[in-house]
């Protein structure tokens, strides 16, 4: 099964504490991953399911201490999933909460599958087959957290003018996520108009080469790809419901 390197899970990671930024949340404490077993009965597990036209769905729930909570997702063979849980003090005023671990399972059989970053509270991967999975959240200590699991569309630029073009609506603070196949020395540009203060993350997915960072909080980004591989198009929003029009042109 292909996975992703450890520099693309790392410029993941980033993603992953963005999104706890902007969620409003504190930064989670790091803390020693906690044991979980694999599921073997998915009875009963709420299901993650995507609004219409997103590539994220997201849940917030708790747990005690040394919990652990499966939901289930339904995904297709070569996707690309990233799944983070972005943790919460339970009470007002609490201490910052233990890190979150995230483990992904083959609902058919069990099977854990494997991520290159290691444990931590975000997983990601291609996925070896498809049917469910089993995103699975434990805890240290008592902990409240939102888990979002994010699938990113596939673009392809295509016509006269090689461009693709999306216009939506974000349903969450998560960024809403797109992927694009590159290859080295080809030009890519992507730009996103907005009524509100959309901004854009853009990065190699497999060596996680940061082409226009979060931090920079870019509306374009036009240069020569530096490498033959996926890149991923987050369009960050400002708050929910912001709305968007993305633009990429790869020739």
């Amino acid at each position: 099964m292909p996975t992703l390197s450890r520099l693309g899970a790392i410029a993941l990671a980033a993603l992953g504490a963005a999104l706890g930024a902007a969620c409003g949340g504190p930064k989670p404490a790091r803390t020693a991953p906690a044991p979980a077993a694999s599921p073997s009965d998915t009875t009963g597990l709420v299901r993650v399911r995507f609004a219409r036209g997103t590539t994220s769905g997201i849940v917030s729930d708790s747990l005690r201490a040394g919990e652990a909570r499966g939901y289930l997702l339904g995904a297709e063979q070569g996707q690309v999933m990233m799944a983070h849980a972005i943790t919460w003090p339970v009470r007002q005023g609490d201490a910052p909460p233990a890190t979150a671990t995230v483990r992904v399972y083959s609902a058919a059989d069990g099977s854990e599958l494997t991520a290159a970053s290691g444990l931590g509270a975000l997983w990601s991967g291609r996925l070896p087959a498809t049917g469910d999975f089993v995103v699975q959240v434990s805890v240290t200590q008592p902990t409240a957290y939102t888990l979002a699991v994010q699938i990113p569309r596939r673009l392809t630029a295509g016509g006269s003018d090689r461009t693709a073009a999306i216009a939506g609506t974000a349903p969450s603070r998560a960024p809403v996520d797109y992927i694009i196949e590159g290859e080295s020395g080809q030009t890519l540009a992507a730009s996103v108009r907005d009524g509100d203060a959309a901004t854009l993350h853009l990065y190699g997915l497999d060596d996680g080469a940061q082409l226009a960072p979060l931090s920079e909080r870019r509306k374009l980004w036009a240069g020569t790809l530096p490498a033959s591989q996926d890149y991923v198009i987050s369009v960050v929003p400002a708050d929910e419901g912001a709305r968007y029009e993305l633009s990429v042109t790869l020739r």
